[in-house]
């Protein structure tokens, strides 16, 4: 989480902020695709899964940041959290269990080529550390009836599909599934 923001607080979405008031985050763990600086690149709430299970990434991981922060200017909350629980489980587990909740079962090529996914999953692709999942999906998890799935009220019921669409294209677990920004800029849900 961002120095200086809690839980409890709330972004404001697009809509309620004046033109050209948007704030970048800064790039200080970006690093480069052919020489890595760190393992540990992304805000934590924007981190890929890729990078959490220590897989080999490249530019997908900003298309993953991208769906995460669009959903927070859109939304006007986190995506994915993610808190450790007093010893009981990291926020890297957290967030994994999120991903799941929301995404769907971790794609078993990208287990496999996790370095760390031993230190997560168990052969099967269960957490190891949280086994109960509160399984929704992406639609509703956007489109939802109330609190922080509700959705946005400047946005009409037609247009929550098509934004679920292009979300839903930028958060693939799996990175070989992620659009392009190219690919993503076609989408009509930005026309």
């Amino acid at each position: 989480m961002a120095s200086g923001t809690s839980a409890d607080e709330v972004t404001p979405t697009m809509s309620e902020m004046s033109p050209g008031s948007a704030v970048i985050i800064d790039f200080g763990v970006a690093s480069w695709t052919d020489r890595h600086l760190s393992d540990n690149i992304q805000p934590e709430h924007l981190r890929a899964p890729e990078v959490i299970l220590g897989a080999p990434w490249g530019p997908p991981v900003d298309i993953w940041s991208l769906g995460c922060l669009v959903m927070e200017f859109v939304k006007g909350h986190v995506a994915f959290l993610g808190a450790a629980s007093k010893g009981r489980w990291s926020s890297e587990d957290d967030h994994l269990a999120q991903y799941m909740e929301v995404l769907g079962p971790m794609p078993s090529a990208l287990l496999l080529r996790g370095s760390k996914t031993d230190q997560y999953f168990d052969k099967e692709g269960n957490l190891l550390r949280i086994p109960q999942l509160k399984v929704t999906n992406l639609a509703d998890f956007v489109d939802g009836k109330e609190g922080p799935f509700k959705r946005p009220d400047d946005m009409t019921p037609e247009d929550a599909p098509l934004f679920v669409d292009f979300l839903g294209g930028a958060l693939q677990l799996d990175p070989d599934g992620r659009k392009t920004a190219g690919e993503l800029l076609q989408h009509e849900w930005l026309r």
